[in-house]
């Protein structure tokens, strides 16, 4: 994987890495950090501030043990463990490497537009596969005798076995 797109630090004896986020961590952020409220002048100072103890929950969040999922990880131990391993400068340096690794401002700009985009695109599917007739008419098939047929029930053959005109 390309060294921009991930940073390494380590914690405690042991190496975590960060990349951009998934889905799954952001919904894990939301879900641990509702209430936070990014101050108008952001310093290190402030964004720890604003973090409070959710800090290293948040840390947590975003650091993954090398060699570990994303997934199932558990966040109140693994806060516990970052909070006794890390020093400041790299607590600050893993805050600074967030914004870099998930550029919000353009997630906010540029994704709402292409959000917007790609929503448009699933309406009019979806709108279209709605108007669609939903009667369904049976393909033409082959009867046992080998006949084509359309569907239709073919006429009666009298019992003398010949066809009325």
């Amino acid at each position: 994987m390309d060294t921009a797109l991930e940073k390494k630090y380590t914690i405690g004896g042991k190496t975590f890495i960060q990349r951009k986020l998934v889905l799954g961590q952001w919904r894990q952020l939301l879900t641990v950090l509702p209430l936070v409220r990014i101050p108008e002048e952001l310093t290190p100072r402030a964004l720890v501030e604003a973090l409070q103890n959710d800090l290293f929950v948040a840390l947590a969040v975003v650091l993954t043990e090398e060699g570990t999922s994303l997934a199932g990880k558990d966040l109140p131990a693994l806060a516990s463990e970052i909070e006794w391993g890390i020093d400041p400068l790299d607590a600050l340096e893993a805050l600074a490497d967030f914004f870099l690794l998930n550029p919000i401002p353009s997630l906010v700009n540029e994704g709402a537009a292409g959000m917007s985009r790609l929503i448009g695109v699933i309406k009019a599917s979806v709108k279209e596969i709605g108007s669609k007739s939903s009667a369904i008419s049976s393909p033409g098939g082959t009867s046992p005798s080998g006949n084509g047929s359309s569907g239709t029930l073919a006429p009666e053959t009298p019992a003398d076995g010949q066809e009325s005109p």
